[in-house]
C-alpha cells in the first residue's frame, strides 16, 4: 500500500463539535450510539460507490475486537440497508490516549489488525469508527483489509489528522525500534494476558512485593481482607493491591481454596536488562573456570595435614553430605506438598462430561458487566453475559454451579441423543416425514438476516427456512434434539400442527368470552377479537394465513388458542383496568 495514496474519508464534523456525543458513544451508551448513527448517515452516503454496493466494517478497539463501533455500524446499516461485516480482529493493546500522555508518538504502538472474513465480490468496504485522531488505527485497518478501494466514515476528526494523506513508517529506525521495546509496562502486560486468560487472577512480582491490578485486585481483596487502592495515574491501572513477597505462601492457598485460578507473573525485563543478565552469566562462567584452575593448583601443592586433622575433615565432610542430602529430601517433600492436585470436577453432567473452572468474572473493558464461563471436559465454553440478579447471587455465594450451568448452558446439561435416535426421529406429530433438515449461516449479503444461523427443512416437498433461536441452535450442535423436534419447534404453525398451538393458553382468573373471528368488510382480512368480562372488548387483530388455515381448514387450532396468541396484551390490559376501577370504588 502506497504511503501517499489518497483515500476517501468522510467526517461529520471536527471533534470539538461532536465530543459530547463521541464520549458517550465510547462508553457504550445506547441512545447516543443511535444519535451518532443518524448523524453519520450523510457521511456514509458521501463515500458510497456507484450502485451502492458496499459493506460496513467496524474498526476494533483496544481489546482487539469491535465493541461499540460494531453496534454503531449495525445502526447505520439498518437505516441504509447495508450489510455489516465484523471482518477485523487483533491483539489487545494499550490505549492510544495513554501512549500520547507519556509523550510517545502513536507509531510506538505496534498495532496490527487481521482480516478474518473475505470482502464479498464487487462490494466496497467502508470502515466505521467514532473519532479519527492521528490516523494510526485507521491505517492499520486499511492495511488489514487490503482492498484497493477501501473507504471510511467517522463521527469526528481532530486537527492532528490530515485528510486523505498518511505518511507511514516514519519512526521505523533501528534506534526508535530499540526504544519502543523498552515501553511495555505492567499494565500492558496485564491487558495482553487478560485477553488470553480472562478467568485467571494475575499476581505480578514487582521487586519485593506482589501487585494485583484492576478487577483482580477486587477479587483478592474480597478473599484476603487486604485493601485495594484507586490510582490517579491510569497508566498504572485504575485499581491496585499490593502485599510483601514473603506473604505469598499465606495468601495463595486462600485464593485457590476460594475457587479462583491464580497465575504468578515474573517481572518484565527490558532489552537492556536482558543484555545485563547475559553479561552477568558470562562473568559467572569465567569465575567458575578460575575457581577450577585454583582448585587444580591447590591440589598440586599437596599441603601436609596431620592424621587427626584428616579424620576431622572426613567427619565434617560426611556430616555436611548427610545434612545436604536431608535438606534436598525436605525441599523435595515441600515441593510435592505445594503442588496442587488436579482439580476435581465441580459437576458431572448426565452425559458424563466433567464441568470444571465454573465461575463468574468481571469484564476488564466494562466493569459493570459480568460473565459466567466454565470448562467442559477441558474445553473452554464461550463466556455468557450474566443477569444482575445472578451476579448478586454469585457474589453472595447463594448460587450453585449447576444452577448457573442450567441457566447459561442449558443444552450442555441435557441428555444427548444417539446417532441412531437422531436419524430415526424424523416424523412429525401428524405423521408427515422430514425429508431434509440442516442448520446453516446466511451468506447472502443482500438479506437482512445476513450472518445469522438459520434452519432449513423440507416436508412433503414444502421448503422452509427461518432464523433459528439461540437455544435451538445450541441444541442442534450439542445433539440433544432431533430433526422432528426442531422442525415442530420452528415451523409448527407453518405446517399447521396442533402441537404448535398447545402452549397458547388463556390467563387464569380472567373471564374471556364471545371470541369472534370474522372477515373485515373494509380490507377483506380475517380478524379476531374478544370480550373481557363486562369491562370491554379488545381491538381486532389480523390473523396470518397459516393461523387462518389452521383454524378453518386443518382445524388444528382453536379460537381460544388464537385469542391467547393475538389478544393477550389487550386482555391483560383490560382486565387490570377493571381491577383498578373496582379498587377505586371500594376506597
Amino acid at each position: 500500500m502506497d504511503d501517499k495514496t489518497n483515500y476517501q474519508i468522510a467526517s461529520v464534523n471536527t471533534y470539538a463539535k461532536v465530543a459530547p456525543v463521541a464520549r458517550r458513544v465510547k462508553r457504550g451508551e445506547d441512545s447516543y450510539i443511535t444519535q451518532a448513527a443518524q448523524m453519520m448517515l450523510p457521511a456514509v452516503r458521501s463515500v458510497l460507490p456507484e450502485g451502492g454496493r458496499a459493506v460496513l466494517i467496524p474498526i476494533p478497539n483496544r481489546s482487539g475486537h469491535a465493541g461499540y463501533t460494531k453496534t454503531l455500524a449495525k445502526r447505520i446499516g439498518q437505516d441504509m440497508s447495508l450489510p455489516v461485516l465484523d471482518a477485523l480482529t487483533g491483539d489487545a493493546h494499550r490505549p492510544l490516549f495513554d501512549i500520547k500522555k507519556e509523550g510517545l508518538p502513536p507509531e510506538s504502538l505496534d498495532l496490527k489488525f487481521r482480516s478474518v472474513v473475505d470482502i464479498p465480490k464487487n462490494y466496497t468496504p467502508i470502515l466505521i469508527d467514532n473519532v479519527l485522531d492521528t490516523g494510526h488505527t485507521a491505517m492499520a485497518a486499511y492495511k488489514a483489509i487490503g482492498h484497493p478501494d477501501t473507504r471510511m466514515a467517522v463521527l469526528g476528526d481532530t486537527h492532528k489528522f490530515l485528510h486523505n494523506h498518511w505518511v507511514n513508517d516514519i519512526y521505523q529506525t533501528p534506534e526508535y525500534m530499540a526504544k519502543k521495546q523498552e515501553t511495555k509496562t505492567m499494565m500492558q502486560h496485564y491487558m495482553d494476558l487478560k485477553e488470553r486468560y480472562p478467568d485467571v487472577v494475575l499476581l505480578f512480582r514487582d521487586g519485593d512485593q506482589y501487585k494485583v491490578l484492576n478487577s483482580d485486585a477486587g477479587k483478592v481483596a474480597k478473599v484476603t481482607g487486604l485493601k485495594e487502592v484507586l490510582l490517579a495515574d491510569k497508566r498504572e491501572s485504575h485499581q491496585q493491591l499490593t502485599f510483601p513477597h514473603y506473604n505469598l505462601d499465606k495468601y495463595l492457598p486462600m485464593l485457590v481454596k476460594s475457587g479462583l485460578r491464580v497465575a504468578i507473573v515474573d517481572p518484565l525485563l527490558t532489552t537492556k536488562q536482558k543484555q545485563e543478565n547475559v553479561q552477568s552469566s558470562n562473568v559467572q562462567q569465567t569465575n567458575s573456570a578460575d575457581m577450577k584452575e585454583q582448585k587444580t593448583k591447590t591440589k598440586e601443592k599437596k599441603p601436609e595435614v596431620k592424621t587427626e586433622n584428616k579424620a576431622e575433615v572426613k567427619t565434617d565432610a560426611k556430616t555436611a553430605k548427610a545434612e545436604s542430602k536431608e535438606q534436598k529430601q525436605e525441599a523435595k517433600a515441600e515441593t510435592k506438598q505445594k503442588q496442587h492436585e488436579p482439580r476435581p470436577p465441580q459437576l458431572v453432567t448426565v452425559n458424563g462430561e466433567k464441568v470444571t473452572h465454573g465461575h463468574a468474572f468481571q469484564s476488564t473493558k466494562n466493569p459493570e458487566d459480568w460473565y459466567f464461563t466454565a470448562r467442559l471436559d477441558g474445553r473452554q465454553l464461550r463466556p455468557m453475559r450474566m443477569d444482575a440478579k445472578d451476579v448478586e447471587a454469585y457474589q453472595a455465594k447463594t448460587s450453585t454451579i449447576e444452577g448457573l450451568m442450567q441457566r447459561y448452558y442449558p443444552t450442555k446439561m441435557e441428555q444427548k441423543v444417539t446417532p441412531e435416535e437422531y436419524k430415526a426421529d424424523n416424523k412429525l406429530s401428524d405423521g408427515r416425514e422430514v425429508s431434509k433438515m440442516f442448520v446453516y449461516k446466511e451468506s447472502d449479503t443482500q438479506r437482512q438476516d445476513f450472518g445469522k444461523y438459520k434452519l432449513y427443512a423440507e416436508v412433503d416437498g414444502q421448503k422452509m427456512s427461518a432464523v433459528i433461536s439461540p437455544y435451538d441452535q445450541s441444541a442442534y450442535f450439542d445433539r440433544v434434539t432431533t430433526p422432528a423436534k426442531l422442525v415442530e419447534s420452528n415451523f409448527g404453525e407453518k405446517l399447521h400442527l396442533a402441537s404448535a398451538y398447545q402452549h397458547y393458553k388463556m390467563p387464569e382468573g380472567v373471564e374471556v368470552k364471545d371470541i369472534r373471528v370474522a372477515k373485515d368488510g373494509q380490507d377483506g382480512k380475517w380478524k379476531i377479537s374478544a370480550a373481557v368480562g363486562d369491562n370491554g372488548r379488545t381491538e381486532k387483530k389480523t390473523l396470518s394465513y397459516d393461523d387462518g388455515f389452521s383454524l378453518f381448514q386443518s382445524k388444528t387450532a382453536t379460537r381460544e388458542q388464537l385469542a391467547a396468541k393475538y389478544l393477550m396484551p389487550d386482555i391483560m390490559r383490560i382486565a387490570s383496568q377493571k381491577q383498578e376501577v373496582s379498587q377505586g370504588m371500594k376506597v
